[in-house]
């Protein structure tokens, strides 16, 4: 089986050829597909912050020039908590 007939360039045999997703994020974010957490995201972006996935399971929270960092999600919560944007 030759690279040209499975349209992929050339010298490309062992790749995935036209359907690489070579837009895929460098960081974890399977934390934020479970559906408390996207809730939680979504309750600070209602309040105006900004949150942002950490490679490491935490989270940036960020409004105007003020940074907050969370290193899990229990003390994402309990900083939620805090501001009174809890679930």
């Amino acid at each position: 089986m030759s690279c040209v007939t499975n349209k992929k360039a050339l010298g490309a045999c062992n790749t995935k050829g036209l359907t690489t997703n070579s837009s895929s994020l460098n960081f974890a974010i399977e934390s934020f597909h479970s559906k408390p957490v996207n809730t939680q995201v979504s309750k600070f972006a209602l309040n105006g912050h900004t949150v942002y996935p950490l490679a490491d399971g935490g989270f940036l929270v960020s409004r105007f020039d003020y940074l907050h960092c969370a290193p899990d999600f229990e003390s994402f919560k309990v900083f939620a908590k805090r501001l009174g944007v809890n679930i």
